[in-house]
């Protein structure tokens, strides 16, 4: 049960950045702004490194293990099917978690727009973006191209309409709460810009993966920094601050400044063509993970069942999309974030121990052989620390969610294992009474 191989680099590259920008540039970044001020553009870079050093960790597991599931994969080839079950359930947590607020968010800023119940519209979205990866993945990734030409296209313009309105006196105090603020606000960065790594949990069907898995995680990385950066350039320097950290739709609010009344409605349509991008990110990776624990036998086999005519695994597909939608309809948003950094940090930090075990077991020759992240063991190292660290500020309600997905993935692996045993042990025994015979 394999898939094939159709999503070449500018396909891979779109998935990651579908994934990345998404209702964080449009409500995280007035968050940010609000704990470092003006600083705030060190914080997303401070954030982009952290993303990179772990996105190079990523390219060389990703070279040596080019299947679908991504971290699932990697900690289970290092660290045993128990270990892999855990953190592939987190890591599939995390993402349904996410698709939560970003499904609602589209559901929101569609109904601003056309009073559309938002319900409902988030609903119709996944329904649509489920049956469109049912489909292909080749034809989910033309759309996810052209979704994402668009909305870099709209947000460049922002940048040049906005950038003769900058008022420079408003950087200054640039740093107004100091280091503790930038290091706050770089928090708010980095689960901000997460979502690269959809493109290696689609790893199996990415075209020449040891070239292209590294170029687009790199690139979708890159183009996203920019983005951000200039983003909140001009929100920053056409609004205070504070007036964006106070604000919940601090984009609008700068828009409104250079747009007038128009600004606000604007920003609405780039949203409401936005968030579909990130969706489908969304269900492509749960759906995939889903499908690579199937193969394992640690979800119904069925899972794992690729259609003959579209070669997509759509039983993978209807689970993913079945589960958010009643995530949709049933969780809050403020526990949906706090669940989601939980869930990402525990997701990483095993990573990136099954890195270190890789290459521990790995030889020269096979190290030579896959793409190889450099300045080891420093890379590595420093994004494990840092992603540890990030731990402390997730609060009780991300810690509390989270662990309770956990246990109910140790116990869904228990149960399995006891299902796929049985039978095993059925065999032998009639192995044992025939040969006795």
């Amino acid at each position: 049960m394999n898939l094939n191989r159709n999503l070449g680099f500018k396909e891979a590259t779109a998935l990651g950045i579908g994934a990345m920008v998404g209702a964080g540039i449009f409500v995280l970044s007035g968050v940010a702004a609000g704990k470092a001020g003006p600083a705030v553009i060190i914080s997303f870079i401070l954030a982009a490194i952290l993303e990179i050093l772990l996105g190079l960790c990523y390219a060389e597991l990703a070279s040596k293990y080019p299947k679908a599931g991504g971290s699932y994969e990697y900690v289970r080839e290092t660290m045993g099917p128990l270990i892999g079950t855990l953190i592939g359930w987190a890591y599939w947590g995390a993402w349904l978690a996410a698709s939560s607020f970003v499904s609602k968010g589209f559901g929101s800023y569609l109904n601003l727009l056309t009073g559309a119940p938002p319900t409902l519209s988030a609903i119709i979205l996944l329904l649509i973006l489920g049956i469109i990866n049912v489909l292909g993945v080749k034809f989910s990734g033309v759309i996810q191209v052209a979704i994402v030409i668009v909305e870099i296209a709209l947000l460049l313009s922002f940048f040049a309409l906005g950038w003769s309105h900058v008022d420079s006196t408003l950087y200054t105090p640039f740093a107004p709460n100091g280091i503790k603020g930038i290091l706050s606000a770089a928090l708010v960065g980095f689960l901000s810009m997460v979502g690269w790594d959809g493109i290696v949990a689609a790893g199996e069907e990415i075209k020449d993966p040891k070239r292209t898995i590294p170029l687009a995680i790199f690139s979708s990385i890159g183009i996203v920094l920019l983005l951000y950066l200039g983003m909140l350039y001009i929100s920053t320097g056409v609004v205070s601050w504070k007036e964006l950290g106070a604000s919940p739709v601090p984009v609008a609010l700068s828009s409104k400044q250079f747009l007038g009344d128009f600004g606000p409605a604007l920003v609405n349509i780039v949203i409401v063509i936005t968030l579909p991008a990130t969706a489908n990110a969304f269900i492509l990776s749960i759906s995939r993970t889903a499908f690579a624990m199937g193969r394992n036998r640690l979800l119904p086999e069925k899972v794992a069942f690729i259609h003959p005519r579209f070669q997509t695994p759509i039983w993978a597909i209807a689970l993913g999309v079945g589960i958010q939608i009643l995530f949709t309809l049933f969780s809050s948003i403020n526990i949906a974030v706090s669940a989601t950094g939980f869930l990402y940090l525990i997701t990483f930090i095993f990573t990136m121990i099954a890195f270190f075990i890789s290459r521990r077991k790995a030889s020269m020759m096979e190290i030579k052989e896959h793409f190889q992240a450099p300045f080891y063991p420093l890379t590595p190292i420093l994004a494990l620390g840092i992603c540890i660290a990030l731990l402390i500020p997730i609060g009780s309600s991300g810690l509390i969610t989270g662990t309770i997905w956990l246990l109910i993935g140790i116990a869904l692996y228990f149960i399995r294992y006891n299902a796929i045993k049985q039978p095993k042990q059925l065999s032998k025994i009639t192995n044992w009474n025939t040969k006795k015979l």
